[in-house]
């Protein structure tokens, strides 16, 4: 991501934070901030790793816990159960409207890539689920493989 996309991004948040009653303080701002560079998922104590370098007053994991939860509350972060890390939402900059979001994860090089399409299937599977009376609320599903660079080559042929 580069600089004019992180701005970008940071004034969703803020705007987003402010029209859900919330505020983007600076703390909130940096772990966020640290998510949208991050090259894949973060677990909280990494998170404060990485937070406690950059700024000057260090930060408790407790503390990173409650900002990821209200990141995750504005829809500006995902929690990826599976692996109990966090990444900063691929919509950062228009904002996260699906009730699924789907994640592929490498189990090789913990790469992971947010799937912004819902397709026909999956929104047959939801009108599947509402037809019983379920009212799904926002879900999530992972899948674990591996990626095209870490999935091996097939021999070639002469």
């Amino acid at each position: 991501m580069n600089q004019q996309q992180l701005k970008k991004a940071i004034r969703f948040a803020d705007v987003k934070c402010a029209t859900s009653g919330g505020k983007l303080t600076e703390k909130r701002q940096q772990v966020l901030e640290i998510l949208l560079k991050a090259k894949k998922p973060l677990s909280a104590y990494e998170l404060t790793d990485q937070f406690n370098k950059v700024m000057d007053a260090p930060i408790l994991a407790m503390s990173v816990y409650r900002i990821l939860d209200f990141l995750e509350s504005v829809d500006l972060v995902h929690r990826l159960k599976s692996e109990n890390k966090f990444m900063a939402c691929s919509h950062a900059n228009d904002g996260c409207q699906h009730q699924l979001s789907m994640f592929l994860i490498c189990s090789s090089c913990n790469k992971v890539i947010e799937m912004n399409d819902v397709n026909d299937k999956v929104k047959a599977l939801f009108e599947q689920v509402e037809f019983t009376g379920f009212t799904p609320s926002k879900s999530q599903l992972e899948i674990t493989g591996l990626c095209c660079q870490c999935k091996p080559k097939p021999p070639k042929t002469n």
